[in-house]
């Protein structure tokens, strides 16, 4: 069983089994073995149920965030990773001539409180923030910047070995990775070998066949199946 970090112990049956995976770079197979050893009950989706993602993109993230009663930043994630557009008033604003001031308060100062400054969506200054590589204000104080060799780096490569090429933790590179919109290795692997053809074999051959000839668990090819809703193979 692959071994989780402390975090991610403590998230178990708290987020979805997809979501942790994805943080972790596992399959899901894994986190739902290690919720399920330990008597947790899958996560509740909380407010991101069909209704709160239909909000995405109708109007600004801060106006969702509010009806929701969750930040900006999380709305803005959420939205970027499901490649939602950004809502009309904030397209219009991302054209906001940035001046050097300014960006300089990028990290350093909140997106809420640039936003006001500007009087412009917080929006557009998270999604400019996330272009140029810069994190969000964390506890008052600026986080490392991102070079773009870095940001290059991101679902290319491993998570774990990311930080450990730029000797930081784990959960930085997933957060980075996540406020960017980039798939994880894993799932990047798994999009590219669920082509037409893999799929079409679903249910024709045994679960064990195709995970061999795709080089994945036989976990993934059985959730892959449920989820297209075909029946296991009967020989």
């Amino acid at each position: 069983m692959v071994q989780l970090s402390r975090r991610a112990m403590q998230r178990l049956g708290k987020v979805s089994d997809a979501e942790l995976a994805a943080e972790e770079s596992v399959s899901v197979a894994e986190i739902r073995k290690h919720r399920r050893d330990h008597g947790l009950p899958p996560a509740v989706r909380g407010n991101w149920t069909p209704d709160s993602i239909a909000l995405l993109g109708k109007m600004s993230d801060s106006q969702v965030a509010k009806q929701l009663g969750i930040t900006a930043n999380a709305v803005f994630a959420r939205r970027t990773r499901m490649g939602i557009k950004a809502y009309g008033k904030s397209i219009q604003q991302k054209r906001h001539p940035w001046t050097k001031r300014e960006l300089g308060w990028l990290g350093k100062v909140s997106d809420s409180e640039i936003a006001r400054r500007l009087g412009i969506d917080q929006t557009t200054v998270a999604t400019k923030r996330a272009l140029l590589g810069i994190e969000a204000v964390q506890k008052g104080r600026s986080t490392r910047p991102w070079s773009k060799a870095e940001i290059a780096m991101l679902g290319q490569l491993p998570d774990a070995e990311i930080a450990r090429q730029l000797k930081i933790s784990r959960r930085k590179v997933i957060a980075k990775r996540q406020s960017l919109g980039i798939a994880n290795r894993l799932s990047t692997l798994l999009a590219k070998r669920w082509n037409a053809k893999s799929i079409a074999e679903l249910g024709t051959k045994p679960d064990e066949v195709i995970a061999k000839r795709l080089k994945i668990s036989v976990a993934a090819v059985a959730n892959k199946r449920r989820q297209m809703g075909v029946a296991a193979f009967r020989a």
